[in-house]
Protein backbone atom coordinates (compact mmCIF):
# COMPACT_ATOMS: atom_id res chain seq x y z
CA UNK A 1 0.00 0.00 0.00
CA UNK A 2 1.42 3.57 -1.01
CA UNK A 3 2.08 6.07 1.93
CA UNK A 4 0.05 9.02 1.59
CA UNK A 5 2.12 11.78 1.69
CA UNK A 6 2.08 13.98 4.08
CA UNK A 7 1.84 18.04 2.77
CA UNK A 8 1.26 21.29 5.60
CA UNK A 9 -2.57 22.74 4.37
CA UNK A 10 -3.64 26.00 4.96
CA UNK A 11 -6.12 27.43 7.42
CA UNK A 12 -6.78 31.13 6.35
CA UNK A 13 -9.37 32.07 8.50
CA UNK A 14 -8.41 29.91 11.67
CA UNK A 15 -7.56 30.15 15.17
CA UNK A 16 -4.39 31.81 15.73
CA UNK A 17 -1.74 31.17 18.57
CA UNK A 18 1.26 32.93 19.78
CA UNK A 19 3.63 30.74 21.79
CA UNK A 20 6.67 33.16 23.10
CA UNK A 21 10.07 31.05 23.94
CA UNK A 22 14.07 31.51 23.74
CA UNK A 23 15.53 30.49 20.62
CA UNK A 24 19.62 31.13 20.54
CA UNK A 25 20.10 33.07 17.80
CA UNK A 26 22.74 30.26 16.50
CA UNK A 27 19.56 27.89 16.65
CA UNK A 28 17.59 28.44 13.50
CA UNK A 29 14.79 26.56 14.59
CA UNK A 30 13.30 24.20 17.38
CA UNK A 31 13.31 20.74 17.31
CA UNK A 32 12.16 17.73 19.62
CA UNK A 33 13.63 14.37 19.55
CA UNK A 34 14.47 12.65 16.14
CA UNK A 35 12.09 9.90 16.97
CA UNK A 36 9.48 12.59 15.37
CA UNK A 37 9.89 12.42 11.32
CA UNK A 38 9.22 16.04 11.17
CA UNK A 39 11.74 17.61 14.21
CA UNK A 40 10.34 21.07 13.63
CA UNK A 41 7.30 20.39 14.40
CA UNK A 42 7.04 17.19 16.27
CA UNK A 43 4.15 17.08 18.69
CA UNK A 44 1.73 19.06 15.89
CA UNK A 45 3.16 16.85 13.00
CA UNK A 46 -0.26 14.92 12.90
CA UNK A 47 -2.47 18.18 13.79
CA UNK A 48 -4.15 20.20 11.99
CA UNK A 49 -2.13 23.41 11.70
CA UNK A 50 0.13 25.22 9.71
CA UNK A 51 3.07 26.50 11.75
CA UNK A 52 5.23 29.68 11.47
CA UNK A 53 8.54 31.16 13.75
CA UNK A 54 8.79 34.80 14.68
CA UNK A 55 11.60 36.61 15.98
CA UNK A 56 11.23 40.05 17.94
CA UNK A 57 13.68 42.13 15.82
CA UNK A 58 14.86 44.39 18.97
CA UNK A 59 15.63 40.98 20.96
CA UNK A 60 16.12 38.08 18.12
CA UNK A 61 16.45 35.39 21.13
CA UNK A 62 13.29 36.10 22.04
CA UNK A 63 10.86 34.02 19.03
CA UNK A 64 7.42 33.48 18.79
CA UNK A 65 6.11 29.62 17.85
CA UNK A 66 3.11 30.47 15.73
CA UNK A 67 0.36 28.10 14.88
CA UNK A 68 -2.98 29.03 12.67
CA UNK A 69 -5.60 25.82 13.89
CA UNK A 70 -8.74 24.96 11.77
CA UNK A 71 -10.74 25.59 14.87
CA UNK A 72 -11.04 26.11 18.66
CA UNK A 73 -11.66 23.21 19.77
CA UNK A 74 -8.35 21.90 17.25
CA UNK A 75 -6.40 24.09 20.01
CA UNK A 76 -8.58 22.79 23.22
CA UNK A 77 -8.27 19.11 22.22
CA UNK A 78 -4.58 19.56 22.03
CA UNK A 79 -4.12 21.64 25.09
CA UNK A 80 -5.80 19.25 26.84
CA UNK A 81 -3.39 16.18 25.28
CA UNK A 82 0.32 15.01 26.70
CA UNK A 83 1.37 15.82 23.34
CA UNK A 84 1.32 19.84 24.50
CA UNK A 85 3.01 19.40 27.74
CA UNK A 86 6.24 18.06 25.15
CA UNK A 87 5.56 20.71 22.76
CA UNK A 88 6.09 23.43 25.55
CA UNK A 89 8.56 21.60 27.24
CA UNK A 90 11.07 22.04 24.11
CA UNK A 91 10.05 26.29 24.06
CA UNK A 92 11.69 27.23 27.23
CA UNK A 93 10.29 31.00 28.49
CA UNK A 94 13.83 31.66 29.95
CA UNK A 95 17.02 31.89 28.52
CA UNK A 96 17.95 29.14 30.28
CA UNK A 97 15.90 26.03 32.32
CA UNK A 98 18.57 25.91 34.74
CA UNK A 99 17.13 28.73 36.57
CA UNK A 100 16.76 29.29 40.53
CA UNK A 101 13.73 26.77 41.93
CA UNK A 102 12.85 30.10 43.76
CA UNK A 103 12.07 31.86 40.26
CA UNK A 104 8.18 32.27 40.09
CA UNK A 105 8.89 31.46 36.22
CA UNK A 106 10.91 28.14 36.79
CA UNK A 107 8.11 27.32 39.22
CA UNK A 108 5.65 28.31 36.64
CA UNK A 109 7.41 26.19 34.11
CA UNK A 110 7.59 23.28 36.14
CA UNK A 111 4.05 23.46 37.50
CA UNK A 112 3.18 23.22 33.98
CA UNK A 113 4.87 20.49 32.70
CA UNK A 114 4.26 18.14 35.38
CA UNK A 115 0.38 18.80 35.47
CA UNK A 116 0.08 18.39 31.85
CA UNK A 117 1.87 15.07 31.77
CA UNK A 118 -0.10 13.82 34.55
CA UNK A 119 -3.40 15.28 33.54
CA UNK A 120 -5.27 14.85 30.22
CA UNK A 121 -7.99 17.50 31.54
CA UNK A 122 -6.66 20.61 32.48
CA UNK A 123 -5.69 22.87 29.73
CA UNK A 124 -6.14 26.32 31.92
CA UNK A 125 -2.36 26.05 33.17
CA UNK A 126 -0.68 25.62 29.44
CA UNK A 127 -3.31 28.41 28.02
CA UNK A 128 -0.94 31.17 29.73
CA UNK A 129 1.75 30.16 26.75
CA UNK A 130 -1.07 30.46 24.31
CA UNK A 131 -2.01 34.43 23.19
CA UNK A 132 -4.67 33.07 21.20
CA UNK A 133 -6.57 35.33 18.17
CA UNK A 134 -9.52 34.93 16.42
CA UNK A 135 -9.67 37.39 13.53
CA UNK A 136 -12.23 40.21 13.45
CA UNK A 137 -13.62 39.80 9.67
CA UNK A 138 -13.49 36.97 7.45
CA UNK A 139 -12.78 38.32 4.41
CA UNK A 140 -9.61 36.80 2.72
CA UNK A 141 -6.63 39.05 4.36
CA UNK A 142 -2.63 38.63 4.10
CA UNK A 143 -0.54 35.99 5.93
CA UNK A 144 0.74 37.60 8.51
CA UNK A 145 4.71 36.91 7.74
CA UNK A 146 8.10 38.85 6.90
CA UNK A 147 8.82 41.87 8.28
CA UNK A 148 5.41 43.05 10.78
CA UNK A 149 4.60 45.62 13.61
CA UNK A 150 2.11 44.30 15.84
CA UNK A 151 0.36 46.42 17.84
CA UNK A 152 -1.72 45.42 20.80
CA UNK A 153 -4.62 48.19 22.14
CA UNK A 154 -6.54 47.66 25.43
CA UNK A 155 -9.91 48.61 26.31
CA UNK A 156 -10.53 48.11 29.80
CA UNK A 157 -13.71 46.53 29.72
CA UNK A 158 -15.72 43.53 28.06
CA UNK A 159 -19.21 44.18 26.01
CA UNK A 160 -19.97 42.07 22.99
CA UNK A 161 -22.49 44.65 21.70
CA UNK A 162 -19.83 47.52 21.65
CA UNK A 163 -17.21 45.53 20.32
CA UNK A 164 -17.89 46.22 16.58
CA UNK A 165 -18.16 49.98 17.47
CA UNK A 166 -14.56 49.81 19.06
CA UNK A 167 -12.91 48.04 15.89
CA UNK A 168 -14.26 50.17 13.65
CA UNK A 169 -13.58 53.82 15.68
CA UNK A 170 -9.92 52.10 15.49
CA UNK A 171 -10.01 50.95 12.56
CA UNK A 172 -10.92 54.23 10.93
CA UNK A 173 -7.97 56.11 12.54
CA UNK A 174 -5.14 53.43 11.74
CA UNK A 175 -6.25 51.27 8.66
CA UNK A 176 -5.24 54.46 6.67
CA UNK A 177 -2.30 55.66 9.00
CA UNK A 178 0.82 55.74 7.72
CA UNK A 179 3.99 56.27 10.25
CA UNK A 180 6.82 58.20 9.52
CA UNK A 181 9.34 55.53 7.87
CA UNK A 182 12.42 57.82 6.54
CA UNK A 183 13.11 56.47 2.70
CA UNK A 184 15.59 57.77 0.09
CA UNK A 185 14.81 61.28 2.55
CA UNK A 186 10.75 60.59 1.53
CA UNK A 187 8.23 60.01 4.43
CA UNK A 188 5.26 56.65 3.94
CA UNK A 189 4.39 53.53 4.44
CA UNK A 190 2.52 51.68 1.88
CA UNK A 191 1.64 48.88 4.05
CA UNK A 192 -1.31 46.42 4.89
CA UNK A 193 -3.10 45.58 8.06
CA UNK A 194 -4.54 42.62 9.71
CA UNK A 195 -7.13 42.49 12.52
CA UNK A 196 -7.23 40.15 15.72
CA UNK A 197 -9.37 39.82 19.10
CA UNK A 198 -7.64 37.78 21.97
CA UNK A 199 -9.78 35.17 22.58
CA UNK A 200 -7.29 33.90 25.48
CA UNK A 201 -4.71 35.90 27.47
CA UNK A 202 -0.76 35.16 28.26
CA UNK A 203 1.97 35.57 30.30
CA UNK A 204 2.85 38.32 28.17
CA UNK A 205 -0.68 40.34 28.06
CA UNK A 206 -0.39 39.90 31.84
CA UNK A 207 3.04 41.49 31.84
CA UNK A 208 2.07 44.57 29.89
CA UNK A 209 -1.72 45.17 30.76
CA UNK A 210 -2.23 43.12 33.62
CA UNK A 211 -5.43 41.23 34.49
CA UNK A 212 -9.16 41.78 35.89
CA UNK A 213 -9.31 41.06 39.43
CA UNK A 214 -11.50 37.72 39.23
CA UNK A 215 -12.65 38.51 42.52
CA UNK A 216 -13.76 42.13 42.48
CA UNK A 217 -17.48 41.98 41.45
CA UNK A 218 -16.85 45.86 39.64
CA UNK A 219 -14.67 44.64 37.55
CA UNK A 220 -15.73 44.74 33.77
CA UNK A 221 -12.57 42.84 32.17
CA UNK A 222 -10.76 44.08 29.71
CA UNK A 223 -10.35 44.20 25.97
CA UNK A 224 -7.29 44.08 23.43
CA UNK A 225 -7.92 44.22 19.46
CA UNK A 226 -4.35 43.60 17.48
CA UNK A 227 -2.97 45.43 14.21
CA UNK A 228 -0.36 42.96 12.31
CA UNK A 229 0.79 45.72 9.98
CA UNK A 230 2.84 43.91 7.28
CA UNK A 231 5.69 45.55 5.13
CA UNK A 232 5.85 45.65 1.70
CA UNK A 233 7.63 42.56 0.01
CA UNK A 234 9.12 45.00 -2.68
CA UNK A 235 9.08 49.00 -3.48
CA UNK A 236 11.85 51.57 -2.25
CA UNK A 237 11.12 50.73 1.94
CA UNK A 238 13.17 48.09 3.57
CA UNK A 239 13.50 46.66 6.60
CA UNK A 240 16.62 48.61 7.09
CA UNK A 241 14.79 51.78 6.63
CA UNK A 242 12.15 50.59 9.42
CA UNK A 243 15.41 49.80 11.47
CA UNK A 244 16.14 53.86 11.19
CA UNK A 245 13.19 55.09 11.73
CA UNK A 246 11.87 53.27 14.73
CA UNK A 247 14.20 54.94 16.86
CA UNK A 248 13.81 58.36 15.08
CA UNK A 249 11.57 60.59 17.83
CA UNK A 250 9.14 61.65 14.81
CA UNK A 251 8.11 57.75 14.26
CA UNK A 252 7.05 57.20 17.48
CA UNK A 253 5.59 60.25 18.19
CA UNK A 254 3.61 59.99 14.84
CA UNK A 255 2.18 56.33 16.32
CA UNK A 256 1.25 58.41 19.89
CA UNK A 257 -0.76 61.13 18.17
CA UNK A 258 -2.54 58.18 16.64
CA UNK A 259 -3.74 56.41 19.46
CA UNK A 260 -4.31 59.61 20.88
CA UNK A 261 -7.46 59.52 18.52
CA UNK A 262 -8.60 56.21 19.81
CA UNK A 263 -9.09 57.29 23.68
CA UNK A 264 -11.31 56.31 24.93
CA UNK A 265 -12.16 53.27 24.61
CA UNK A 266 -8.60 52.52 24.47
CA UNK A 267 -6.36 53.51 27.50
CA UNK A 268 -2.98 51.64 26.85
CA UNK A 269 -0.90 50.49 23.95
CA UNK A 270 1.73 47.80 23.37
CA UNK A 271 4.33 47.37 19.87
CA UNK A 272 6.59 45.34 18.64
CA UNK A 273 8.29 44.68 15.49
CA UNK A 274 8.79 40.42 14.76
CA UNK A 275 10.43 38.81 11.65
CA UNK A 276 8.28 35.87 10.59
CA UNK A 277 8.45 32.96 8.54
CA UNK A 278 7.07 29.65 7.48
CA UNK A 279 8.60 26.88 9.66
CA UNK A 280 10.16 24.34 6.92
CA UNK A 281 8.09 21.00 6.95
CA UNK A 282 9.70 17.89 6.28
CA UNK A 283 8.19 15.58 4.33
CA UNK A 284 9.36 11.96 4.23
CA UNK A 285 10.02 9.76 1.08
CA UNK A 286 6.81 8.00 -0.22
CA UNK A 287 6.77 3.81 0.40
CA UNK A 288 5.92 2.63 -3.47
CA UNK A 289 3.97 -0.49 -3.86
CA UNK A 290 5.91 -2.68 -5.51
CA UNK A 291 2.49 -3.46 -7.46
CA UNK A 292 2.67 -0.12 -8.91
CA UNK A 293 5.69 -0.50 -10.44
CA UNK A 294 5.41 -0.50 -14.22
CA UNK A 295 6.29 -3.85 -15.81
CA UNK A 296 8.54 -4.02 -18.61
CA UNK A 297 8.03 -7.13 -21.30
CA UNK A 298 11.09 -9.08 -21.35
CA UNK A 299 11.73 -8.17 -24.98
CA UNK A 300 11.82 -4.91 -24.21
CA UNK A 301 14.19 -4.93 -21.28
CA UNK A 302 16.44 -7.05 -23.65
CA UNK A 303 16.07 -4.43 -26.46
CA UNK A 304 17.37 -1.89 -23.91
CA UNK A 305 20.27 -4.24 -22.95
CA UNK A 306 21.96 -4.17 -26.53
CA UNK A 307 21.59 -0.86 -27.28
CA UNK A 308 23.75 -0.41 -24.34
Amino acid sequence: MARTKQTAKRYGKGITTWTRFHLPLDQEWPTWPATYEDVHVSPLTDMACTVSLGRLVENPEQAAYIIVWRTLDDLKNFQSSPACAEFLQNLPENNSLQVSIESGSALRYLALSDTASSSSSSPSLSSSRFLTLKHVNETPTSDVEGRVTFTAFLIPRKDDSERRTWYEKIRDVFGHFLPLVRTNSLYGWPSLTVWFWVLVEDDWVGEKFGKPEQNQEDDQGQTILCQFRLWPSSGNVRPAHQDASATDPQVRESWAQAVANVMPPVTAWEQERWDIRKVPRFEPPEETDPEELVKFPPEFVQHNEEVE
